[in-house]
């Protein structure tokens, strides 16, 4: 138990990380992470505005264990003048990217969920309107920026938002269908490793600009016509 006078918006935090972790993300809620708490579910609106600003802050910590886990893994990379080794530091974060997706799948929901997994159709206030979103995207450009260093060492330039955007898009599409079980219990191994593998060969040679045959998509947009 947590006395109210002792609640903290970490100890909010935690509770909430315990929860999702043990039970997934559709467990999370004012009221469980109350009851997890021993506390009436009005304590924590001291410390958390609302569910939106609860899953804005799981967002941030979400980003901040993975990207701590890439940096570790960039770290272990060898390193060397070998064209094998300069692919290392991108292969080395390509896999730690998809360990902690796996094993770490409520926590990448609310970094990777546009608008959080809230069910209700609106935050419950103006304040948590503005400020959930800001949280996750301030922590996702973090991790835009990580892989942008990431490929930037394959490709020669500092701030190669394209390569970014191709690799990221790998990642998170193998974890999309991979979870929605898409590839079968007997589809061939070793396509994620070869798939970076390929990515990174890629990356190395000078971009050619677009071929005629592909056209780049439009970016979605929503019904208020902001572009998703």
């Amino acid at each position: 138990m947590v006395y109210p006078s002792k609640l903290s918006r970490e100890s909010v935090v935690g509770a909430a990380l315990s929860l999702i972790r043990e039970q997934g993300a559709d467990a999370l809620g004012m009221r469980a992470v109350a009851l997890r708490l021993s506390v009436r579910p009005a304590s924590l609106y001291k410390h958390v505005i609302d569910l939106a600003g609860l899953q804005a802050l799981l967002a941030e910590h979400a980003a901040a264990e993975l990207l701590a886990a890439i940096d570790g893994a960039i770290a272990r990379a060898p390193r060397s003048a070998a064209v094998e080794s300069q692919k290392m530091p991108m292969l080395f974060m390509a896999n730690e990217y998809l360990r902690f997706a796996r094993e770490q799948p409520a926590l990448y929901a609310m970094l990777t969920t546009p608008g959080g997994l809230l069910t209700s159709a609106t935050p419950t206030s103006v304040t948590s309107a503005a400020i959930a979103p800001a949280i996750p995207q301030t922590a996702r450009a973090a991790l835009s920026k990580r892989l942008m260093q990431v490929v930037g060492e394959l490709t020669g330039a500092t701030d190669d938002a394209e390569a970014a955007v191709a690799l990221w898009a790998f990642l998170h599409g193998f974890i999309t269908l991979e979870r929605a079980g898409m590839f079968g219990a007997s589809s061939p191994k070793g396509g994620f490793a070869r798939g970076v593998r390929a990515m990174a060969a890629g990356l190395r040679r000078p971009a050619s600009g677009g071929h005629p045959a592909i056209a780049e998509p439009e970016p979605s947009r929503t019904a208020d016509g902001a572009t998703g």
